[in-house]
């Protein structure tokens, strides 16, 4: 685990709680999740701004959980991408 990436990722989901005024219930959990699954800083943080879409047209109240299977399939859609 990279502690200074999953920091990072904690960071980038607060910016997006903070836009979209809602709260990420397990913000911890799938910043750990993408750090433990990358090593490199670029991809993490392309994961998560790519959840940034996913929240944006997924979150209908003031919190949601975010399920690790949607963080996953963005990651292999973005492995995909980028062969």
């Amino acid at each position: 685990m990279n502690s200074i990436i999953e920091e990072r990722l904690i960071s980038h989901l607060t910016i997006i709680e903070t836009v979209y005024s809602i709260t990420i219930n397990n913000k911890e959990e799938v910043a750990k999740w993408i750090a433990d699954s990358t090593s490199d800083e670029k991809n993490a943080l392309t994961i998560a701004t790519s959840l940034n879409t996913w929240v944006m047209m997924n979150s209908t109240d003031g919190s949601i959980t975010i399920p690790i299977g949607a963080v996953q399939q963005l990651q292999d859609k973005l492995k995909i991408i980028g062969r």
